[in-house]
Order: structure tokens, then sequence, then C-alpha cells
């Protein structure tokens, strides 16, 4: 793992693929911080982090940065190098995850000295800047566990590219259309079905080639988690009031980020929940190399 995770990191400065990332995310962060935090007197990074401009670059820079990591090795065919390494797909898979995140991590360790040069102006919140960076970079490493994914099942870095783009974007604006979902017991019982039922055909098509019997495990999932939710909502349908809108907030990465990291306190279910997204995309990452090295 550590020889992929080495060749990875200098693939990206051997091209002008990680420079690109740095310098454009310094550059946003730093006139988004010098505007607000500066010119502004305001003490919190936190209000930097969260900005518009921020995230709609992150949001641009991610799928560059991710797209060719599986993509551009199927299309060239390398891949199969790989596949005959005396690596395990986890340890392939860890070793590229490891190396993007650790070109993000200069960005990170950039946007840490700020606090520090803004001390010598006034009282600065520590504790709340610090949390904030830290939820930045999980935030952040969400985003490159779902490129990874993405990159994963395409040859073509252009549709990886725009792929990841559109996933991160409609994880950003879930929390913007949760007024216009059902809020009623009834729609909301509907629309949990209606999405049992989609997670259970992704499943199927991703495990088809890997798992024994995935299309009956997912014919199993959809009819016990359908029968499940029919059940509860004739037990107690008042717990289906407004379940849609907490589960698109949930999906919106960005939302959670501010959610759980606007204050002093880690907040352990912020931890919990990041972890668990990045574990499960960088799982079906694996899934997903796994079933092309044997198909």
């Amino acid at each position: 793992m550590l020889a992929i995770y080495k060749k990875e990191v200098k693939s990206y400065f051997t091209t002008m693929t990680g420079y690109v990332f740095i310098a454009f995310m310094a550059l946003v962060v730093g006139y988004v911080f010098y505007m607000i935090n500066v010119k502004s007197s305001y003490a919190w990074i936190g209000e930097t982090l969260e900005y518009s401009y921020v995230s709609i670059v992150f949001m641009i820079l991610v799928p560059v940065m991710t797209m060719k990591v599986f993509a551009d090795e199927r299309h060239t065919k390398t891949d199969q190098m790989l596949f005959t390494a005396p690596v395990t797909v986890g340890q392939i898979v860890c070793g590229k995850y490891l190396a993007a995140l650790t070109v993000f991590l200069a960005n990170i360790a950039i946007i840490c000295m700020y606090p520090l040069f803004m001390s010598d102006y006034g009282e600065i919140p520590f504790l709340a800047s610090y949390c904030a960076i830290f939820g930045f970079f999980l935030m952040g490493a969400v985003y490159f566990a779902v490129g990874l994914f993405v990159s994963s099942i395409t040859e073509n870095q252009i549709i990886s590219a725009v792929a990841t783009f559109a996933v991160i974007l409609l994880s950003f604006i879930m929390q913007y259309l949760v007024g216009v979902v059902p809020s009623a017991p009834l729609p909301s019982m509907i629309t949990v079905c209606i999405g049992i039922v989609i997670l259970a055909v992704i499943y199927y098509f991703i495990a088809k080639n890997t798992v024994d019997n995935a299309l009956l495990i997912s014919l199993i999932v959809a009819g016990v988690g359908v029968v499940a939710v029919v059940i509860a909502y004739f037990i107690n349908s008042s717990m289906f009031e407004g379940i849609v809108e907490q589960i698109m907030l949930h999906l919106s990465i960005s939302y959670m980020y501010g959610y759980f990291f606007e204050t002093e306190v880690l907040d352990i279910n912020g931890l919990v929940y990041f972890f668990s997204l990045i574990g499960l995309f960088l799982f079906l990452t694996v899934q997903s190399v796994q079933k092309r090295r044997w198909s």
C-alpha cells in the first residue's frame, strides 16, 4: 500500500493537478478569509469555510483531483498491473485515497495558520476555529471518497468528473430542497419505500458480479424494508411526519458540517456521521474495483 501511496502522491505533483488544486483552494479561501475575517473583523474561521464561493470551488476541484484515480488506469488498461501486484484491493483503494487526502492536507495546513495570524489583532475562539477546520477536512474527506467511488465505475475521466460534481452538487442543494418535499405522514412513508427499493436496485448492480445471490439479497432487502416501513406506519403514522426532510438534510454533507462543527464542542455524532460516510464510499469503491478485477 505504501508503494501505491507514494506513486499516487508523486503523480499529483509530476502533473499540474496537485499544484492547481492547492493554488486555487488557497487563493479562494485566502480571499474569502480576508473579506470576512480580516476586513469585516469576524473572529471565527468557520464563516469563511462555509461561504458559498469556497463550497462551489471545492465542488469543482474535487472531481478534477479524483477523475483519473481509477478511470484513467481502466482506460489505459494499466489497472491490470495493480491487480497482479501482491496487494489487496482494499490496500489499492486506501493507498489512492490517502494520496488524495495528502494533497488536501496541504490546504488544511495553510488554513490552520489563519487563526494564528488573527490572534495578533484580538481574541480568537481557537477551539471553535480548529473544530471548524477539522470538520472542513472531514467534509472534504467524504467528497474525495465519493470521487474515488465514481472514478472506479467508469473509464472516462470526463464522465467521472461530471458525475462526481453532480453527486456533490446534489448533496449541497439537498438542504435547499426540503421545502418542496411532502411532510405529511402518508406521502413521506411512500417516499421512504421508494427510496428503499432504489437502494436495493443500486446494491444489485454493484454486487451482482461479486456476491452470490445478489438478486435474491436485493429482493429480500427491498421486500423486508418496505413491509417494515408499512407496518411502522400503521403502528404510529406520526413518526413519518417530516421524515423525508430529515433524511434530505442528513444527505446534505455541507449542511451536516455546519450542524456539527459550529460550536466549540467536538460532537461525537458528527465524527460518527462523517467517518461512516467515508467508510461507506470506500467500501463501495472496493466492491466496484473487485467486480472489475474478476469480470
